[in-house]
């Protein structure tokens, strides 16, 4: 190869990563939203796209529930994460404020700034909990609701429940059914059990199955 050529050759060889990264990620985004759709169809709700923003949309046992997209940070250090909203019913007192505890949190505890405890290690360790009540204490220290819990704070990098909204999320975006029904499926089975925890039966849950 000549030296003259090379400049040119450079610059093709630069063109076609490129294109071959706009390939893929147009591929990506084309298996996300088809992942999304078929997704909402077998749970019986709706699903949008707003620019980059995938929601899926619909009732789960009577309750407004919300899966959608988010962009978080700017830059090279931007990254998507996808994010479940679902409301709750009265099973925990509404002043309760219940997070995972982060990072943050951790270091302002050597300095003395604590936040309430139930006394279950596990569970005190894991979450930042705020206007605990007596009734608040003992369901979150029942087996039936602690497990549950627990669960849903290994499966997500972020989990809370303030004034009645159970909210959790997850690094990335799904590309298939499968991976949607496996990243929900902690949340609704916290949300079953918070339900449950009332003494209450479980309203139905219906579901339309599509051909995929």
């Amino acid at each position: 190869m000549s030296s003259e050529h090379a400049p040119y050759l450079m610059l093709a060889l630069m063109v076609l990563i490129a294109l071959g990264i706009i390939v893929l990620g147009a591929r990506e985004k084309r298996q996300q939203r088809q992942a999304w759709r078929i997704f909402a169809t077998r749970q019986g709700w709706t699903f949008s796209q707003a620019s980059d923003v995938l929601e899926v949309q619909g009732l789960y046992r009577e309750q407004q529930l919300s899966l959608l997209t988010e962009k978080h940070g700017t830059g090279k250090g931007a990254r998507f994460v996808t994010v479940l909203r679902l409301e709750l019913t009265d099973a925990l007192p509404q002043e309760l404020q219940l997070e995972t505890e982060t990072v943050g949190d951790k270091f302002l505890k050597l300095f003395g700034k604590v936040d309430e405890e139930v006394g279950d290690a596990a569970l005190d360790a894991a979450l930042n909990l705020r206007d605990l009540s007596p009734r608040a204490r003992e369901l979150l220290l029942t087996p039936s609701l602690r497990e549950p819990l627990l669960r849903a704070h290994r499966h997500y990098h972020r989990l809370c429940i303030i004034a009645g909204m159970l909210e959790v999320a997850k690094e990335g975006v799904p590309t298939s059914p499968e991976y949607l029904e496996a990243l929900v499926a902690p949340a609704l089975a916290l949300a079953d059990a918070l339900h449950l925890s009332t003494g209450q039966a479980l309203p139905p849950h219906s579901r339309r199955r599509a051909q995929s």
